[in-house]
């Protein structure tokens, strides 16, 4: 059980790490070529930028907290679930973002959560 609590706090850590990093890369002018995006000023922009650390550290949280989760479950059953962060993030950078999700978009989040559901009554 605690292994799925673990899984979870990934899920969530993962959706939220995304949020916070497109808030903070939403400051920033669009980026059109990768000589934009890796020069120094721009990486040292980005990576001192609040909303971006935080989003990193959400990642580097989630990394800790799934490989704890590693040592018990299956990857086999862990990693399809990972795919739960899709859709929060989805529904959070609808409610948050203001970002269009589509009709396609939504029936593809039904789909996720069914195979989720699949996979998770395979461990139950």
């Amino acid at each position: 059980m605690f292994a799925l609590i673990l899984v979870t706090v990934c899920i969530v850590g993962n959706s939220i790490g995304q949020i916070l990093m497109k808030l903070g890369m939403g400051q920033f002018n669009s980026i059109r070529n990768i000589s934009e995006l890796v020069n120094f000023a721009s990486l040292l922009k980005i990576f001192t930028n609040p909303y971006i650390i935080l989003g990193l550290l959400c990642y580097v949280v989630s990394a800790i907290l799934w490989l704890g989760a590693m040592s018990t479950l299956n990857i086999s059953f862990m990693y399809p679930l990972l795919s739960l962060a899709y859709v929060l993030t989805a529904v959070a950078a609808w409610l948050f973002l203001r970002e269009s999700v589509t009709l396609m978009h939504w029936i593809g989040i039904i789909l996720v959560i069914s195979g989720c559901a699949f996979i998770a009554s395979t461990k139950l």
